[in-house]
């Protein structure tokens, strides 16, 4: 999704002096790690890391971008601060984080929930977008965001977050965040009644969001494509790999659009910068990393293991993962850049799990 034209939402993301790493351990790639493919994410991760954010100069949006990428590795510079004065980006979100003295998060009568926005792309730009967003940090129920100032409770947690999300949903707005938030906090089978009194579930969900049409969506569609992706994995995880009913339907589109990235690839390896609109090979930096990075994400989430280890998709992943590298000099806007970050960070935490972790804070 592409940033408005404005001094602060463009501000320029370039890599920083190719100095220090983010962090003060080494995150070079491991020297058991032979196969080229890896050795290319590591370097695009690693470089890609040194664009650093600085608070209040760049949004809560941006910065939550980030967080999808790179969870509780993302670092951010503290205003006025001096050279390498940095913060882990999720420790700020906890402590009570504010951007022009307005709070991230705010308590509502059915919990709480993030900001929404007060001028475009500078807080939630979808309902529950945060939500969804924090749960790739795999934070636990009772994690706590302080609230700063005001006569509200001093802090919320990620499980108030979620009941707010339940009481709200509704099929007036767009549920793609709300579906990826809850299908990772909530089971498959979860029901419930919205504050109207209306019935939902997962399922619900996942019928609105397997309806829509992901060419008329922003980015292309790939962030529904995501979010109906990650409810099918938990679904098929609770159910030995099988898949029903409405879950079956989404299967069958995931399927569907799979088949169809692959076949508009283009013979660099990179995505469609027209999405599934058809072929459209692309020479500017920016442009593929928006539309073959978010296409990427997406089908990282969505392959099989083996599916993984294909020759079409190593040669997408390295295609991101070279632009991303070779373009260190290059500003790029936050959306674009995180999510093919994330993409990069999917595959080697697929792969990987062992230097890659997962960790939950309550």
């Amino acid at each position: 999704m592409r940033l408005l034209n404005s001094t602060l939402l463009t501000a320029a993301i370039v890599v920083a002096a190719y100095g220090p790493s983010s962090r003060g351990d080494d995150r070079s790639p491991r020297p058991d790690v032979t196969d080229p493919l890896a050795v290319e994410i590591d370097k695009a991760i690693e470089i890609s890391s040194r664009r650093f954010l600085t608070i209040e100069h760049h949004s809560p949006w941006q910065i939550l971008h980030g967080v999808l990428a790179l969870r509780h590795d993302f670092v951010i510079n503290r205003p006025g601060g001096k050279p390498g004065d940095r913060v882990r980006a999720l420790d700020w979100i906890s402590g009570g984080a504010s951007f022009r003295d307005i709070p991230l998060f705010r308590a509502t009568p059915h919990g709480a929930q993030a900001q929404p926005y007060t001028q475009p792309y500078e807080f939630e730009g979808h309902p529950n977008q945060f939500l969804a967003i924090l749960s790739m940090s795999r934070l636990g129920p009772k994690h706590k965001f302080m609230v700063p100032g005001g006569t509200g409770p001093s802090a919320v947690t990620v499980q108030q977050l979620v009941r707010h999300a339940q009481a709200t949903v509704n099929d007036r707005e767009e549920i793609t965040w709300t579906l990826w938030a809850l299908a990772h906090f909530l089971p498959p089978d979860a029901r419930w009644k919205n504050a109207e009194g209306d019935n939902w579930s997962i399922e619900r969900l996942v019928k609105i969001q397997e309806s829509e049409a992901p060419n008329d969506a922003a980015c292309g569609g790939t962030h529904g494509l995501f979010a109906l992706t990650y409810a099918r994995n938990v679904y098929r995880n609770a159910h030995e790999g099988r898949v029903r009913g409405a879950w079956l339907e989404a299967d069958q589109k995931i399927r569907r659009f799979q088949a169809e990235a692959k076949a508009y690839q283009n013979s660099d390896g990179s995505f469609s910068a027209s999405y599934f609109l058809g072929p459209h090979l692309s020479t500017d930096f920016s442009e593929r990393i928006e539309t073959s990075g978010h296409t990427l994400e997406w089908l990282v989430l969505a392959a099989s293991d083996k599916e993984l280890k294909s020759d079409w998709m190593r040669r997408g992943l390295t295609a991101v993962a070279s632009d991303l590298s070779r373009s260190s000099d290059k500003s790029i806007q936050c959306g674009p850049l995180y999510h093919a970050l994330h993409g990069m960070v999917l595959y080697r935490e697929r792969t990987r799990a062992s230097r890659t972790a997962t960790r939950s804070t309550r």
